[in-house]
């Protein structure tokens, strides 16, 4: 048994197919499924996003093949945000007797992957009134809120209460959630600076948004530079070449657009599927 679960659980599965599979498997032997085994069956079907199979694993829930521990029900909330039913989602935080920072964590993050975003900023401020102080996870769900619904200085002030009031070192995700933020508004100069100011924490994703931000709104000398940093990091990344020729394009500067279509035919780099050369 204890094998089993440890199996469901581990990383020697190389897919979360595999991990339903092992389930599926303990059930047809009538082995106890426990925490460990039910939590990591959940999980696997919130990476697969399969609704079938959350329904069926909530179903054997309320069965009662496993103990509802303050674990497998924020796993299950996390699971039926990603399959799509935020209001199971819901349903399960507003039924758990105890909730710790991780379920206020999912749900706010729940909240903020269906666009809720007030009421992911609203529970974040719930949950420090119950005396919880949030941690590295809970900024980056309720800074997603802030960047879908264009709460942008709201956004910044949490980030400033992140690292002064409750002293936590920003991880590379926060720094992506801010630069999106203020990208999205169009204010790409305050981006690039705080990217400047944290260069130890920009990684392709940051850069990206960036250029993403600056194809949108058509800032070219700032395109540049994210696109530069961008292919020393990856130069092989056909999307970032795309991003930078479609910015061109934005500008009508298509003699700089086809230069860069040149670069991706000479270097052999595959577009990625869905991508046009020029969008």
């Amino acid at each position: 048994m204890v094998v089993h679960s440890t199996c469901i659980k581990s990383r020697r599965f190389t897919s979360a197919k595999e991990a339903i599979y092992m389930y599926e498997k303990m059930r047809e032997a009538k082995i106890k499924i426990t925490e460990v085994a039910m939590v990591g069956a959940i999980s696997a079907c919130a990476q697969l996003r399969d609704i079938r199979i959350s329904n069926t694993l909530t179903d054997h829930l309320e069965e009662g093949c496993c103990d509802r521990t303050q674990i497998v029900s924020t796993a299950l909330i996390h699971m039926h945000s990603k399959c799509g039913n935020i209001d199971l989602a819901l349903r399960e935080f507003s039924t758990m007797r105890y909730r710790d920072v991780y379920t206020y964590s999912a749900m706010i993050a729940a909240f903020a992957e269906h666009g809720k975003s007030q009421n992911a900023i609203d529970l974040f401020l719930n949950m420090q009134e119950e005396g919880l102080k949030p941690n590295q996870v809970t900024f980056i769900g309720v800074l997603n809120a802030c960047g879908s619904s264009g709460h942008i200085e709201e956004g910044c002030r949490l980030f400033r209460i992140m690292t002064g009031v409750f002293g936590i070192e920003p991880l590379p995700d926060h720094y992506i959630c801010i630069v999106d933020l203020l990208g999205k508004a169009g204010q790409l100069e305050r981006a690039y600076d705080l990217i400047k100011q944290n260069a130890t924490s920009s990684i392709a994703t940051t850069w990206g948004s960036l250029l993403a931000a600056c194809r949108l709104y058509g800032n070219v000398e700032l395109g540049e530079i994210a696109a530069k940093h961008l292919f020393e990091i990856d130069p092989e990344d056909s999307g970032n070449y795309v991003l930078l020729a479609n910015t061109y394009a934005s500008n009508d500067k298509w003699e700089r657009a086809q230069e860069v279509k040149k670069v991706i035919s000479e270097k052999r780099i595959k577009k990625p599927s869905g991508y046009s050369s020029i969008q």
